[in-house]
């Protein structure tokens, strides 16, 4: 199969057991390329971002916008790291009529509803009340990016690959042979 538009050989179809591994072997080169260019894609991304924050950029083929890949950003995050400071305030004050015990929902219902407040560096409940033991937890950076293929470009590019006008070179897929020897004589 010569991707070459001068020699070009097209594929039959039919033999299923054929295009089974035809397919098998087409996937196992795309999916190889694919992996490659995705790490490298996804590094470019995450240098980029450290640059300039940019989070989600939109690549276009042939004018068409693919989709989009996102720079996950992780969130700062509340966590109890003084329990018993954290278990002596849930037990005062409004929090309950009879003996408080703290569960895991609540706290978590406590935590997702608090704020941290920069200037006096502790965390408040929504009514402005200090919540003893908790300390927030920087985020790490981004180390991960997301994609999401646009739909109607996709069934544009394949209705355009169906009709003969989207082609790929697919030996560009394949990395170049290493120093290939000449059989001496």
């Amino acid at each position: 199969m010569s991707q070459d538009s001068t020699t070009s050989t097209a594929v039959e179809t039919g033999n299923l057991d054929r295009d089974a591994l035809l397919m098998r072997f087409v996937k196992s080169v795309v999916d190889a390329r694919y992996e490659q260019i995705v790490k490298a894609a996804d590094a470019a991304s995450l240098a980029a971002y450290a640059d300039s924050d940019t989070t989600t950029v939109k690549p276009k083929f042939d004018g068409m916008v693919l989709g989009t890949r996102t720079v996950a950003e992780p969130k700062d995050k509340l966590v109890i790291e003084d329990e018993a400071a954290f278990t002596q305030w849930a037990a005062q004050g409004n929090h309950g009529t009879w003996e408080f015990i703290v569960n895991s929902a609540w706290k978590n219902a406590v935590l997702k509803y608090a704020t941290w407040d920069e200037d006096s560096d502790v965390a408040v409940t929504k009514e402005g009340e200090v919540i003893p033991g908790v300390k927030l937890r920087k985020a790490p950076p981004p180390s991960s990016v997301t994609q999401k293929p646009n739909p109607e470009t996709f069934a544009k590019l394949e209705q355009m690959l169906r009709m003969g006008q989207f082609t790929a070179d697919l030996r560009a897929l394949v990395p170049a042979a290493e120093d290939t020897v000449e059989p001496t004589q």
